[in-house]
């Protein structure tokens, strides 16, 4: 059941990295449910995407 509960969180952080760092957040959640805490930690690093910096409230 927790492997269940980590699939599912692993996704949803990613996308909201991605997304604070102006990456493609789809891509990022689909990556991350292939390869699970690998693509949190692989977009943790990576530098911010180019593009508008909005703050999201």
């Amino acid at each position: 059941m927790e492997y269940i509960i980590l699939w599912a969180v692993f996704p949803v952080g990613s996308y909201i990295v991605a997304k604070d760092k102006n990456r493609n957040p789809y891509l990022w959640a689909a990556l991350a449910l292939l390869i699970g805490p690998f693509a949190l930690l692989i977009i943790a690093l990576i530098p911010n995407g180019e593009g508008d910096d909005q703050p999201y409230l």
